[in-house]
């Protein structure tokens, strides 16, 4: 893992000596993609929606979840002082245990439907968060005539002075302070 790390790291510092010629402190600089999205207005605009959206997808579930559980409660009630062969002697309840698990499998496939939804919602929300993100970046590495911008995650080390990760937080904050956030709708099977 580290050496992965390493290797990745040497790899963009002789790209950027590649693009700088003379690797100077501005023509490099560095941001905290993470901490962008997680410190900023919009960031956390856009997180309390996922968690407001995530909340009512989990309601959603649980409330066919509760039926489900009453079922499986009951029929495990009526069999459980069953022998064998009372079991088999009832066709009825191997007709309830197996409609049962059929709403179990379309329970399960029903939370990996919503998982992926709330997927989809998180990636347009944070796609708009991105374009402007994008100009704001754009717009630093002019100023300061950069010709790389990495992400923190990939660095080693950095002077303090390269990294533009609070002022790329300032600027989105005072340009965008929330994005909407609508719970997407994939088609259904």
């Amino acid at each position: 893992m580290f050496f992965r790390h390493f290797v990745r790291t040497a790899a963009l510092f002789i790209c950027a000596l590649m693009f700088s010629g003379t690797a100077n402190a501005q023509s490099i600089l560095v941001v905290d993609q993470a901490r962008v999205l997680r410190d900023s207005n919009v960031g956390k605009h856009v997180q309390n929606q996922l968690q407001s959206i995530g909340a009512q997808m989990d309601a959603e579930v649980k409330s066919a979840g509760g039926s489900i559980k009453s079922e499986y409660d009951s029929l495990k009630a009526t069999t459980q002082s069953m022998t064998p062969e009372q079991r088999r002697a009832r066709p009825d309840l191997e007709q309830r245990a197996l409609e049962l698990q059929k709403k179990m499998q379309n329970a399960q496939a029903e939370m990996s439907y919503k998982q992926r939804e709330l997927v989809a919602t998180e990636q347009k929300a944070l796609g708009k968060v991105n374009e402007k993100l994008a100009k704001i970046l754009e717009a630093i590495v002019a100023e300061r005539g950069a010709q790389l911008v990495v992400d923190r995650s990939m660095v080693i080390y950095g002077a303090p002075a390269i990294d533009i990760t609070d002022d790329v937080i300032s600027r989105l904050n005072s340009e965008m302070r929330t994005v909407s956030v609508t719970r997407e709708r994939l088609p259904r099977r």
